[in-house]
């Protein structure tokens, strides 16, 4: 399948009569309603009943067809294929979805190549690039992994159609670039326009529209609703954004200049000449070949047998390759005599529960507290796990569910386990703010991190809701009732409150970064402030320890424990995968809550203009302020 997926790839009755009587429909409707219902019912009933039938019979099977994969050759070419992004934590297996979970994790390829470095069974590497945006700092924790490979001697070559038809070419660049081999079809382009940061500014829009963006910050560089509130880009972010861009590519220019045999000023003036066609980047140096994908395996082929006929390699696939490792990893003969770590992810918005009001959908996914906190406790109280390692790539988000996990943390070390922080893409604001404890704190280069600020308001509506003839009447008790109202202005004493809380977030925050940094607040504040810092600048000012990815953060923590490498180390993910019958009850109660949902909107039809809101996602944030104050999503592309 692998070869010929990667030659022959695919972008991938007659109605009744109406009642003659007026009066006799309007008696029908309320029964014709009712059957509906049942029938609707009954056919939900009857599809939970399949879904469990398969659950039980079908998908069980299916799952062990695919890991019950037959033994791997003694020889053989592995074949990776790079498309859509990278996952943190892999897509959970469900229900309408089974297959989910098959997708490769930035750890599980990392974990598979140093493997395949040294298993002499492996002879080189075949990758294809499909269309996807790759994030830069996974991909830079990739390359790392992929030079170790290459430095075992064995080949990795790269194929593609194109290396960024549009955005995101030079990140797949920068991935490419870690190969030995650069090939691209003949007809392809490779963009390497450099790096942009681009903020849309709406304070224009939502005067027109009658929104009014009401929010308070600690400090000048907490930018997270600068969009919403100002017309342009203020000084202190535009110094921050540019910090970031000169960070990002001075890791860029450290790198691919060196594995392309070129200097930097010669990268650059491609760089600055953007875009090139398969005979330009060839004669550039950018690709080692403008050829056709068979063409480059009969090449491999030949080297590796003696025939130029691609179908006399033994390929297998990558997911086929790590599926077999992580099989053998998890047995109990691999885990005997090696010193159990437990691994935490904390992936997305934090916030209280895994619900998060909403703010998944905003943020691409939800670290929920009440999960985080109760497996770092269980970890720390489990007496075969010997040290914690904390993997984050949040944004932020509550600062009392970021508090509820810094806890865990701080309880974990009084009971002895040291605990290890990996960042990833981001661990910005809140995602600090859990760090903060940590006994040694890992991050890529181009990581996003510090962010230590606070901010926090809320968007009125009022004028919105005039110039849509909406009506609001009010009932209240207490002077502040309508303090999160999205229909009046905070006024002075409700301001002077929102300014108490903030002060007070933001001077805890600094004062759990002090302590867990040994420095003074003073120290703290004068490089927080709201300030994004990647993790090469984060490294000079104090706030990580070294740089590097999961796996440097795997062999740090194998050193503290005797070891010498992570190789060594018994990973265990906490909190445990969800069984398959775990997975079923948990779909019926999915179930039975959408009919709980389904019941409540139809006796809230006569309610439905109170839903209406032209900024959805703002309104879900300030619905529950409290829970969003240091909450800031960064991306640069």
């Amino acid at each position: 399948m692998a070869k010929r997926d990667f030659r022959y790839h695919r972008p991938l009755y007659s109605r009744p009569h109406a009642p003659k009587s007026v009066q006799k429909v309007k008696w029908r409707i309320l029964p014709i309603i009712w059957l509906a219902i049942k029938r609707t019912s009954t056919a939900i009933g009857f599809l939970v009943l399949i879904n469990i039938i398969l659950a039980i019979f079908v998908y069980p099977a299916l799952f062990s067809s695919q890991t019950a994969a037959p033994a791997l050759p003694d020889e053989m070419v592995l074949y990776m294929k790079f498309e859509g992004g990278f996952l943190e934590t892999p897509a959970t297996a469900s229900l309408s979805d089974p297959f989910a979970g098959s997708a490769l994790t930035v750890r599980d390829i990392t974990s598979s190549l140093d493997r395949a470095a040294n298993d002499t069974r492996v002879q080189g590497i075949i990758a294809r690039m499909n269309d996807g945006n790759f994030n830069i700092t996974q991909v830079a924790e990739i390359r790392i992994a992929l030079k170790k490979f290459r430095q075992s001697g064995k080949f990795a070559h790269i194929y593609s159609s194109s290396y960024g038809d549009g955005a995101g070419g030079m990140s797949r660049y920068y991935l490419a670039s870690a190969f030995d081999e650069i090939w691209m079809q003949p007809l392809g382009i490779v963009s390497i326009t450099g790096l942009g940061a681009e903020v849309p500014f709406f304070r224009e829009t939502m005067d027109k529209i009658g929104v009014a963006p009401q929010f308070f910050k600690r400090k000048d560089y907490k930018t997270a609703y600068e969009s919403m509130t100002d017309k342009q880009m203020s000084a202190p972010n535009r110094e921050m954004m540019t910090r970031m861009v000169n960070d990002i590519k001075t890791e860029i220019l450290s790198t691919i200049p060196e594995e392309r045999g070129m200097s930097v000023a010669q990268f650059e003036a491609l760089v600055n000449q953007g875009l090139f066609t398969a005979p330009e980047a060839e004669k550039a140096g950018l690709i080692t070949k403008g050829d056709y994908g068979d063409i480059l395996l009969d090449n491999i082929a030949e080297k590796l047998t003696g025939k130029r006929d691609f179908e006399e390699l033994n390929m297998v696939s990558f997911e086929s390759y790590a599926a077999d490792f992580k099989k053998k990893g998890h047995s109990g003969i691999a885990h005997k005599n090696k010193p159990k770590v437990a691994l935490i992810y904390t992936t997305g918005a934090i916030m209280p529960s895994s619900d998060g009001g909403g703010i998944g959908a905003i943020s691409g996914g939800v670290a929920a507290a009440d999960k985080i906190a109760p497996a770092i406790l269980m970890a720390s109280k489990d007496d075969d796990v010997k040290a914690i390692i904390l993997r984050i790539d949040s944004p932020g988000g509550s600062p009392a569910a970021s508090e509820s996990i810094l806890r865990a943390v701080e309880k974990a070390k009084e009971r002895g386990k040291p605990v290890i922080v990996s960042m990833g893409a981001t661990a910005a604001s809140g995602g600090y703010w859990v760090a903060a404890y940590a006994d040694r704190i890992f991050a890529l280069p181009t990581t996003l991190t510090g962010s230590i600020g606070v901010v926090g308001g809320k968007f009125v509506f009022n004028d919105l809701f005039k110039k849509l003839g909406v009506n609001w009447e009010e009932i209240t008790w207490g002077r502040n009732a309508n303090m999160w109202s999205v229909n009046t202005r905070f006024d002075a004493g409700e301001a002077e409150r929102m300014n108490a809380m903030l002060d007070n977030i933001y001077d805890n925050f600094v004062a759990r970064v002090a302590k867990g940094r040994n420095m003074t607040p003073e120290a703290v504040d004068k490089i927080a402030g709201g300030r994004v810092w990647t993790g090469r600048s984060a490294l000079k000012v104090g706030l990580v320890d070294e740089l590097g990815g999961l796996d440097a953060a795997m062999d740090y923590t194998a050193t503290t424990l005797g070891k010498q490498n992570g190789s060594e180390l018994a990973i265990l993910v906490y909190p445990k995968p969800k069984t398959t019958m775990e997975q079923i009850f948990e779909f019926l109660g999915t179930q039975t809550k959408m009919a709980g949902v389904m019941q409540n909107n139809l006796a809230m039809q006569s309610h439905i203009l109170d839903a209406v809101s032209p900024v959805t996602d703002a309104y879900i944030m300030q619905k529950d302020a409290k829970n969003y104050m240091t909450y800031a999503p960064l991306e640069l592309q």
